[in-house]
């Protein structure tokens, strides 16, 4: 059996990295019965998280928009942008080795992506609605990742973690410079945020602690 020492579990695959955290696998493994692939394993339960990420936030945003406007033209857009998100997602996982690290840093360049299309265009509904839900989709996918994983996820990457929930504070200021003619979803975004907060530091302050300290070399 190969065992990854940062996750301190045992696989018994050909692969020599963890499907888990990428990090290189020690010893050998046993005969095979049959072949395995948990790096595609592993692929498939991130697009499974991200997609139904996806579908969560487009329902959200649909019921919203209907009880308030009763009307779907926006969550049309969103649902684009998603689709979009999905497909470069997709790509990613097919490219890049250290996936994690990979989705962590997405987020943000999407969001800087997005800021500097508004920039250009005006158009408010990424500020009103696309930037949010990109937020709420990284937090979301998180939140999966976080109980599939367990406390392994939530230690190794507490720092991507905090600043995806920091992340959440994006809308808001947004909102502050009167980019935004619509709030809603940004103040959620900001709700969000604080009830993740809390959550962090209730359950998992000791950790949290020490990736601050890491961060901010105390």
């Amino acid at each position: 059996m190969k065992k990854c020492t940062s996750c301190n579990i045992e696989f018994n695959t050909s692969d020599n990295y963890c499907p888990l955290c990428q990090n290189e696998l020690i010893g050998k493994c046993d005969s095979l019965s049959f072949p395995n692939n948990k790096w595609f394993e592993t692929n498939s339960l991130i697009l499974k998280i991200i997609l139904f990420s996806s579908i969560t936030i487009l329902l959200i945003f649909s019921f919203i928009e209907v009880i308030i406007f009763n009307s779907l033209k926006i969550s049309l857009y969103v649902s684009l942008g998603l689709l979009s998100n999905f497909i470069i997602v997709y790509f990613i996982l097919k490219t890049y080795k250290n996936i994690y690290n990979m989705l962590g840093k997405y987020g943000i360049i999407i969001n800087i992506l997005l800021i500097i299309w508004y920039l250009v265009t005006k158009t408010t509904i990424i500020t009103n609605y696309i930037i949010p839900s990109i937020c709420i989709i990284e937090l979301l996918s998180n939140v999966v990742f976080g109980i599939i994983l367990r406390k392994n996820y939530l230690v190794k990457y507490s720092s991507q973690i905090l600043m995806n929930i920091f992340l959440l504070l994006l809308p808001l200021i947004l909102v502050i410079l009167k980019f935004t003619t619509n709030n809603i979803l940004s103040y959620i975004c900001l709700l969000l945020s604080i009830i993740s907060i809390v959550g962090l530091v209730i359950f998992f302050y000791d950790d949290i602690k020490e990736e601050l300290k890491k961060i901010f070399n105390v």
